[in-house]
């Protein structure tokens, strides 16, 4: 109901129409003009707002000049009303600026995109929540144009600077197309359109229509005055990510993540051509952005290649299969993916601006050059491109080349996600993921004005969402029942892991087992029953044994149980109570805790919704990319870190197709939002070298009983670490034992089972053995011959297994020839084997080496391998 209410502006901060706001759950209850209470809780036959929707005679009042409600829809309202109205909003997805309580900043946001107006006098800036009318000097900020949408993408001055659209939205909820009057500050026009955030805004040149590219593959384009759309084409494969009207605006250019420029007609909203090439190769990587030359009917294209390129918008040469045959000119590449490119006003200069791994480039380039494509370049184009001989592949070759020059290289240190030419041409300015706009010379490259996209407050003065840091990941309440000691067992004395607790910063933690020691030999886990005490208040103890520091310091440990008692010295002396989040120790491992990386997730071969993680993390560099870069760090808000899409898709405030993954007062949320805090940068940190599991070959003696297992990783740099919490423990035999995701395995019979530990690529194992009741077992020392022998032995004597009597003579040799030829001996064999007067062993020992040097071992031993193999 939002949605349609607020769509043209009509209830929505900017623009509330009978001074009646939606989008904020206490300004949804508050009466407007009208002074009737919108929402009475629990009475909808008394609220305002049901009566405004609800439609008499196939008309209501509201949504105004639309058709009504579905009556699903209306029911669905009526009912919330009924049980209460509560606002379950998560903190995270509520909405919090309007003009009246502006964005506050602790950095400036990521520049996405901007633009001149006509009178070279205002740059528009795409914020957080807001347009900003910067002075193009630089000298203050003019004003600040504040919508519903949190992120905008792409910003664009009409062609006669009277009006400015904003395309953006809520990544994961809703786009939004704003219209506003740049003079009076006001939004004209609120367009609501699909369930992602909108990208590439233009207008035509007669200023009467907005074109822009959405998630959902489609190029659309409304009336500027009333947004009603006039065109709907699906022909992209993937997201449509920039357009541009045609110089006479009767067709729109677009550009997207299937490696395409596509030509549409308006009029018709017919698809007419694919502008570039789309044989494999031809371009290697998405479009994200596309400019048309002021005069010309000429795009220049950039994407994920990092090459510019100047295609023809309507073709001479009919298309033929792998041509190429619109293609004008190509420039010297940039380093990283291009995400923004320009013309200068006049033509004869094109700027293109990339980032790489939190680095950015501007180049400038020559673009004065004649376009005819010559007649024997036409002719060759009549082949198909296998078919072009070597003159003409080499004529082809000069004629893109021609002309090309690159004039000036800007290196920034951060990524640049916007470029534009001032109306003269004689300045460019260059918008940074720092949020830094960079006044560059056109004519020099030299850059001689630098200033903040928004300003920037003390940490004191920002909003906060989460009031609380968390201490400690939520587990489930289990409450743990209590293992029980097997029979009237005594416990001799306890022992608790690890031999010293020295946690470095509240990011570390410590997974404690306390073990009981049975006056009968046996061992029991009684962690969960334990009670402890920390000395000197430095840390908290979980029910689950999992040790919190809370202040640096040193002291004791103290675990006790059925009187009796076990310590441990605790070291904080370097304790910090803050941490720097690193992508590869610490962030990388949650990502592969919620499953994110997971092959059934983003970890996919494809990816998912298209968003793509290296399966398990294993390339850590393209991971970053993903979130910190991809469509101009669409996925992280370093201005505000709560408002982040990987945080919001996590906690379940916009709709994820995986469910909620965590929470905002879980440990997890905090390591992601520090990192993102911090810059969302990657860093080096040592690898993990290997990793141990304890205990080892732990015994359970009762079966219902439970053990916590303990996982510590190794690094390269020498530094240990609990990686209990965030490793993946299974159980190979689920039958016998199963782990919980925190690495406490239950206990469900007699038996042995694997128990397999991995973490950041890395793996280690050890065996559980259930016991259950073997009250009575004595154990008896059985004879041993060797080395094999003493091994099963040991493991009989672990498990409480009193091995069989040895067998008979006659027993042993019918067992041997079927083991080892696959045929029962003969009478005379047997006759002769138990006649034999030699002792037991070296008898048998005889035995067994003739029948390992017989035909019928070889015979039998080379079928039964070649069934194995299936040869």
């Amino acid at each position: 109901t939002g949605v349609i209410c607020w769509s043209n502006g009509c209830h929505q901060p900017a623009k509330a129409k009978g001074d009646y706001v939606m989008t904020e759950f206490s300004r949804l209850l508050t009466s407007g003009e009208s002074g009737e209470s919108p929402i009475t809780a629990g009475r909808p036959d008394e609220s305002f707002l049901l009566q405004q929707i609800t439609p008499v005679d196939g008309e209501a009042e509201m949504p105004r000049g639309k058709a009504p409600l579905h009556e699903l829809e209306i029911a669905l309202i009526k009912r919330w009303i009924a049980e209460g109205a509560i606002d379950d909003t998560p903190a995270n997805a509520k909405q919090h600026f309007d003009a009246e309580h502006p964005p506050v900043y602790s950095r400036p946001p990521v520049i996405t995109s901007l633009d001149w107006s006509p009178d070279g006098a205002l740059l528009a800036v795409a914020g957080l929540h807001e347009v900003l009318l910067h002075r193009a000097d630089g000298s203050g900020i003019e004003a600040r144009l504040i919508g519903l949408s949190e992120r905008i993408q792409s910003v664009r001055f009409s062609p006669d600077g009277k009006l400015l659209a904003a395309a953006g939205g809520q990544p994961g909820r809703m786009g939004e197309v704003q219209i506003w009057d740049v003079a009076n500050r006001e939004l004209k026009t609120s367009v609501p359109v699909g369930y992602d955030t909108v990208y590439g805004v233009s207008w035509s040149p007669d200023g009467e229509h907005v074109s822009f590219g959405l998630p959902d593959k489609t190029v659309r384009a409304i009336e500027a005055r009333s947004g009603k759309q006039i065109l709907q084409q699906m022909a992209h494969e993937d997201w449509v990510l920039d357009t541009v009207f045609s110089t006479n605006g009767t067709h729109v250019i677009s550009v997207g993540r299937d490696m395409t420029a596509k030509l549409t007609e308006v009029p018709t909203q017919r698809f007419v051509d694919n502008i570039t090439s789309i044989t494999p190769g031809a371009l290697r990587g998405g479009l994200s952005s596309v400019a048309r030359h002021p005069t010309r009917d000429e795009v220049l294209v950039g994407g994920s290649d990092g090459a510019p390129q100047v295609f023809q918008v309507f073709r001479q040469a009919a298309r033929k299969i792998g041509d190429n045959a619109t293609l004008l000119r190509k420039f010297p590449p940039l380093p990283g993916r291009i995400f923004s490119v320009d013309y200068r006003p006049d033509g004869d200069a094109l700027a293109a601006g990339a980032a790489l791994d939190g680095k950015g480039v501007v180049h400038l380039y020559a673009a004065k050059y004649d376009t005819t494509i010559p007649e024997v370049l036409l002719k060759a184009y009549e082949k198909t491109s296998g078919g072009y001989s070597a003159e003409e592949r080499g004529a082809i070759e000069k004629f893109t080349t021609d002309g090309v020059k690159l004039l000036h290289r800007i290196d920034v240190p951060a990524a640049v996600y916007a470029v534009s030419f001032s109306p003269d041409g004689r300045r460019l300015a260059a918008g940074t993921g720092a949020g830094i706009i960079l006044g560059i010379d056109a004519e020099t490259g030299a850059v001689d004005l630098v200033f903040s996209a928004a300003p920037v407050s003390a940490a004191d003065e920002l909003p906060q969402l989460v009031e609380t840091v968390p201490s400690r990941i939520p587990l489930p309440d289990d409450t743990l029942q209590l293992d029980v000691l097997p029979g009237e067992a005594a416990v001799e004395r306890l022992t608790i892991q690890p031999d010293r607790i020295a946690p470095a910063n509240r990011n570390e933690h410590a997974q404690l087992l306390v073990t009981a020691h049975l006056a009968s030999g046996d061992t029991v886990d009684v962690t969960r029953a334990a009670q402890f005490e920390v000395g000197e208040g430095l840390g908290e103890v979980s029910p689950r044994g999992r040790f919190t520091a809370k202040r640096s310091g040193e002291g004791i440990l103290l675990a006790t149980f059925n009187g009796k008692s076990a310590s441990v010295p605790v070291d904080l002396s370097g304790f910090k109570t803050e941490f720097e989040a690193n992508f590869i120790r610490d962030v990388n491992p949650v990502l592969s805790k919620l499953g994110c990386n997971a092959g059934t997730c983003h970890g996919a071969k494809d990816g998912k919704n298209g968003f793509k993680l290296s399966l398990r993390g294993y390339d850590p560099l393209f991971d970053v990319r993903a979130l910190a870069d991809d469509h101009a760090a669409r996925r992280v808000n370093l201005a505000s870190p709560d408002e982040s899409l990987m945080l919001l898709k996590a906690t379940g405030a916009v709709p994820h197709e995986g469910g909620q993954r965590t929470t905002m007062d879980s440990e997890y949320y905090a390591i992601m939002r520090r990192w993102i805090a911090d810059g969302a940068m990657l860093t080096t940190s040592p690898k993990v070298t290997r990793l141990e599991v304890f205990p080892t070959n732990p015994v359970v003696q009762q079966i219902g009983s439970r053990q916590q297992m303990r996982i510590v990783a190794h690094y390269a740099d020498g530094i240990s670490r609990d990686v209990t919490s965030e490793a993946f423990i299974e159980s190979g035999n689920t039958d016998v034992a199963t782990a919980d995701e925190r690495g406490l395995i239950s206990t469900l019979r007699r038996g042995e089972a694997p128990i397999l530990a991995r973490y950041e690529g890395n793996y280690a194992a050890t065996t559980l053995t259930v016991m259950g009741d073997r009250a009575g077992f004595a154990w008896v020392e059985p004879p041993v011959n060797n080395r094999i022998d003493e091994l099963v032995a040991a493991k009989w004597q672990r498990m409480k297994i009193l091995p069989s009597d040895l067998c008979t003579d006659a027993e042993f040799i019918r067992r041997v020839s079927l083991d080892l030829t696959g045929l029962p001996p003969t009478a005379k064999e047997v006759r002769e084997f138990l006649e034999n007067p030699r002792d037991q062993r070296s008898k048998r020992d005889a035995l067994i080496e003739r029948l390992l040097n017989s035909p019928e071992f070889i015979d039998h031993w080379a079928n039964k391998w070649a069934d194995l193999l299936q040869v």
